[in-house]
């Protein structure tokens, strides 16, 4: 039985966690409402290839971005220690590495460019590479609000951030600076993503020199190499096909390719990464000796994760014939075979990031490694296999290794929290259940509904194809996660409507 003391500490958690998911929900819609505006607006205005060469010129910093962070991130987060103690040598180290990527970048741009096979984007490396930096600055202030589950002020940076850079790209695009309108419109965006973060985070801990523990650095690295392993894999896995792509058929096939991948991931995946797990790590940290409440806390975060991403992934799949030409314009059509593909990567994926905060809170980041080993072992050999039916293959290549990662993560979770892993299937299920009932609801109702709104726009087509989606949707959730769904909304209730009485009071 818990003691009496714990019940109301256990409330407060919850409660934390769950004003921290609602304002990263906040910010996630705004960031993906922005973004999805300025991808409408520059997928007209620039070409795929435009795309496919800027995309392929991002591998080199998606790959400075893990060597500069060296799991330090992580380690701020995990660490008993005060942020007095570890933001300082977190942010040297963090600093040391991302100046070096800087300068090799500088040095030898030909040697990249070289790599990803297109000599042609030297220019955009030089252009691109102050993001290193950027980026290397903003890490452990980043890390330090997260550990505080202060996820309001980590909204405020990614919400203007993104503004940022989608509103620099589109003016820049239509004054005809092409390509290097997503170039600029990047380094806006991370420029001013810093200094959000740097003014919101308190105490400027990370600035303030003390003299150098190498105990304290060295606990810092050994978690953080620990955690760069794993993540070192799932960089590997996310990037090494938009390299293939780019350089075996061409920057014309990386743009769709990446756009398609984008939409799924970057955009639907990016909620659920963005609210669930980056906010799930912190809560589980604090609960780390307790496996019973670990256990609870992962089914009903996957459980979420699946109420979440179900509707928009298997939506998106469903409409994707209608959506593309529609929001992106008659040059982006032959992506949507990718796209519908990508949809069930986008459902099975996120659900699968939830174990990554597990594993890292229980200080078993290794097993984020095994499993980024097999989903690297399965989709290899797949890749090549399936190269020669185009960006279509490619894309069910890494999904089917995706499903075979999820279910990898699975069987980890029984060796870690034995009796977890049976509730998994049960907690996603339901989700399922009601969006295959939107798909075939969406199908059924796609010619009756054209031949009632003939005459009107595209767009009010599409959208009345959401709207009966989202209501077989939730209905039918409702029916079936009724207990669920109601918990959410009165948790929802319990941590916003005291705060707004008094802001009110206050006022």
């Amino acid at each position: 039985m818990k003691p009496p003391a714990a019940e109301p500490a256990n409330q407060n958690l919850k409660n934390q966690a769950a004003l921290s998911s609602i304002y990263m929900a906040v910010a996630t819609i705004g960031v993906r409402l922005v973004s999805m505006l300025g991808m409408v607006f520059l997928a007209r205005l620039l070409d795929p290839r435009d795309f496919g060469v800027v995309a392929l010129a991002m591998l080199v910093f998606s790959t400075a971005r893990l060597f500069t962070d060296l799991g330090m991130t992580s380690s701020v987060i995990y660490s008993r220690l005060g942020s007095d103690q570890v933001a300082f040598p977190a942010f040297v180290i963090c600093m040391f590495t991302s100046l070096s990527f800087f300068t090799l970048v500088n040095v030898q741009p030909l040697l990249f460019a070289n790599f990803l096979g297109n000599s042609t984007i030297t220019p955009i490396l030089h252009g691109l590479s102050l993001l290193i930096v950027l980026d290397g600055l903003s890490l452990v202030p980043e890390a330090l609000l997260k550990k505080e589950l202060k996820f309001g002020q980590i909204s405020k940076a990614m919400l203007i951030s993104n503004a940022v850079d989608s509103v620099v790209a589109v003016f820049l695009a239509l004054f005809g600076f092409g390509l290097w309108s997503l170039v600029y419109g990047k380094l806006a965006g991370a420029f001013t993503q810093l200094v959000v973060i740097w003014f919101t985070c308190p105490g400027w801990d990370w600035l303030t020199p003390r003299p150098w523990n190498w105990s304290v650095a060295r606990d810092l690295l050994q978690y953080g190499l620990k955690s760069t392993g794993g993540g070192f894999m799932n960089f590997f896995n996310s990037n090494w096909d938009d390299w293939l792509v780019g350089r075996v058929l061409g920057s014309t096939a990386l743009g769709f390719y990446d756009k398609a991948y984008g939409l799924t991931r970057g955009i639907l995946g990016g909620i659920n990464t963005t609210v669930i797990s980056a906010v799930l790590f912190p809560s589980l940290r604090k609960i780390q000796d307790d496996p019973e409440r670990l256990s609870r806390a992962y089914i009903k975060g996957i459980a979420v994760s699946a109420l979440i991403m179900a509707p928009l992934a298997m939506g998106t799949f469903a409409i994707a014939q209608e959506l593309v030409p529609t929001l992106l314009g008659e040059k982006w059509i032959p992506m949507i075979p990718t796209l519908q593909i990508f949809t069930l990567m986008a459902l099975v994926r996120p659900m699968a990031s939830t174990t990554s905060p597990l594993f890292r809170a229980v200080g078993r980041p290794e097993f984020d490694l095994r499993v980024g080993l097999v989903v690297t072992v399965t989709m290899v050999p797949l890749v090549f296999l399936w190269l020669p039916y185009g960006i279509e293959g490619v894309a069910l290549a890494v999904t089917v290794s995706y499903i075979c990662g999820f279910i990898y993560n699975i069987y980890q979770i029984h060796q870690l929290l034995p009796g977890t892993a049976h509730k998994v299937v049960p907690a996603i299920l339901p989700a399922v259940v009601a969006g295959t009932a939107m798909i075939f609801g969406v199908f059924s109702a796609k010619q009756p509904l054209r031949h009632m709104m003939l005459g009107q726009p595209d767009f009010v087509f599409v959208s009345g194809l959401v709207m009966l989606g989202g209501i077989i949707y939730i209905g039918v959730a409702f029916l079936i996660r009724r207990a669920l769904i109601m918990e959410l909304l009165h948790l929802f209730a319990a941590v916003t409507v005291p705060r707004l009485s008094t802001k009110r009071a206050s006022s």
